[in-house]
């Protein structure tokens, strides 16, 4: 399965965007209901957005849907209306996940067979939510992924936005995706002209254990993906890794100096899926 870095956002009140979107290069794209959508456009977005995911048959990227908060009664119509459809996107992401029970919900909402095969990203923004991150990981089969949703949770918490103020938060949901082996994706950066800065924040929770980032604008994209890619050196060692272990699959071994164990092994696995990739300077 190829790895998922960057997830671009497009406004679902945009529909003249879409397919610019979708053929920027992301790995996946999300077609936003939820804060990208003023009250008065929320039924005409929603429309539109799930007529171009209808008939999205030859797709260069994943495409899925931020829908509404599934609290909120337009959440619940935006659900209703893709198992009315029989609509399956690529994923379903939904915004302030508190617990568990938010995501069987979903479930219900979607139905037994759309219910269990679309996969769900869960959005943590407040304190409870983070805190309920190990339940909320191990709460569907289907969950693909939690994203840590920053700006929210920096208001709930009342903490800076920005790395210190974030850094007890991404740990707690990094930590809690790869202990329920699903993907983690980081907050979008605001800053849109500054490459750098971009490549850096993502170089940063890729350190934290963050298998992806969001991102707001396509220019965002290559900063991102390209730093999720190994150098030639890091690819070829993580192939003497494999190599080593697939000669001796029952013995401890070594690799230039280093024992490899499972974990080892595992990363090497990473970096050989991205070196697929490409691979980085």
């Amino acid at each position: 399965m190829q790895p998922k870095r960057c997830l671009l956002f497009v406004p679902g009140a945009r529909a003249d965007r879409f397919s610019k979107a979708c053929d920027a290069g992301a790995d996946q794209v999300c077609i936003d209901l939820e804060d990208a959508v003023g009250l008065a456009d929320k039924v005409t977005a929603r429309a539109a957005t799930f007529d171009f995911i209808a008939q999205y048959l030859t797709p260069k990227t994943q495409l899925g849907v931020r829908i509404n908060c599934i609290s909120s009664d337009l959440g619940v119509a935006d659900l209703t209306d893709i198992a009315n459809r029989k609509l399956t996107p690529a994923f379903v992401m939904l915004p302030k996940v508190e617990s568990p029970a938010d995501i069987t919900l979903a479930q219900q909402i979607l139905g037994a067979e759309l219910g269990a095969k679309i996969p769900l990203i869960a959005q943590l923004e407040s304190p409870r939510a983070v805190f309920e991150a190990r339940a909320i990981a191990k709460a569907a089969s289907n969950l693909q992924a939690l994203m840590f949703g920053g700006f929210d949770y920096a208001v709930a918490a009342r903490v800076t936005p920005g790395y210190n103020g974030w850094l007890w938060a991404r740990g707690q949901v990094a930590a809690a995706a790869a202990e329920a082996e699903v993907g983690a994706l980081d907050v979008p950066c605001l800053e849109i002209n500054n490459y750098d800065l971009v490549a850096d924040e993502t170089a940063a929770v890729i350190a934290l254990g963050f298998t992806g980032k969001a991102a707001i604008h396509p220019s965002q994209i290559a900063p991102i993906q390209n730093a999720y890619l190994p150098t030639r050196a890091q690819a070829a060692h993580a192939q003497k890794v494999l190599d080593a272990v697939a000669a001796s699959p029952n013995a401890a071994i070594a690799v230039e100096g280093k024992l490899v164990d499972r974990p080892i092994e595992l990363a090497a696995r990473r970096v050989a899926e991205l070196a697929l990739l490409g691979l980085r300077d």
